[in-house]
């Protein structure tokens, strides 16, 4: 450590807020989701930013979205259920075309993991952010806690990177 650099604080969450949160996740998905029960679920964000020049000053506004993202490694399958803060309402499930996807990314500062559709496709892929949140946070579900998640939601794309790679593709490097 330099002179001047402070070790990163852990973030603060509240455990059995931590696991209520997880437990109602887990019903919501499986509410949403036919055979619920045969993925693994965590939650995961994405951000879009939007800048506009006006005429007096420029504004900057980031919309999150937040997502149950459920994965199950025996058939590769990825869906992404939208709920709202509060864990109370959510959308109809989104089924990551997988077959679709020919690159897959993670940026381990920035905690995105990224699905990156082929070529000639109408969208760019999936960012996921994928950490946890504190007793802080100003988006979304507070006290999320998942570090034991996040490892496996990792091991489930790096299999499928070796998945893609049987099948020819060339991905960007992967580092953990």
């Amino acid at each position: 450590m330099g002179l001047f650099s402070k070790k990163p604080k852990e973030p603060e969450y509240d455990a059995v807020d931590c696991w209520r949160k997880k437990k109602r996740m887990r019903e919501i998905f499986n509410e949403a989701v036919k055979d619920g029960d045969t993925y693994e679920v965590m939650y995961a964000y994405m951000s879009t930013s939007k800048f506009e020049r006006g005429f007096v000053f420029d504004w900057n506004t980031t919309t999150f979205f937040c997502y149950i993202a459920g994965f199950r490694r025996s058939d590769f399958s990825l869906v992404l259920v939208q709920i709202d803060a509060a864990l109370q309402e959510h959308s109809e499930p989104f089924y990551v075309d997988m077959d679709n996807v020919g690159n897959v990314s993670y940026d381990p500062k920035a905690h995105q993991l990224c699905f990156e559709y082929k070529k000639g496709s109408e969208d760019f892929g999936e960012l996921l952010n994928i950490g946890g949140t504190s007793s802080k946070t100003l988006y979304g579900p507070k006290n999320i806690h998942q570090p034991e998640e996040i490892e496996r939601f990792l091991d489930f794309a790096e299999a499928f990177r070796g998945k893609l790679e049987q099948n020819g593709f060339k991905l960007d490097k992967w580092k953990r």
